[in-house]
């Protein structure tokens, strides 16, 4: 993470003794500005919402152009 090689994480936790590992590692993506997922249904959605864009021309938008 500290080189900058990870464009996201997917941290889906199992298991008693998993809390300390996931604290360390949401503190590091957030120290490091990476974006974590950590369910296996967002995780999913996501991947699913990339695959979809990929080959297309992306527009960015505001929110509030959609609710005007």
């Amino acid at each position: 993470m500290k080189n900058k090689d990870m464009a996201m994480v997917i941290n889906t936790p199992s298991g008693k003794n998993t809390r300390e590992d996931e604290v360390k590692i949401r503190t590091a993506t957030m120290q490091n500005r990476i974006p974590i997922m950590t369910t296996l249904r967002g995780a999913d959605a996501a991947l699913k919402a990339i695959k979809s864009l990929q080959g297309s021309e992306v527009q960015v938008r505001a929110l509030q152009e959609y609710h005007s």
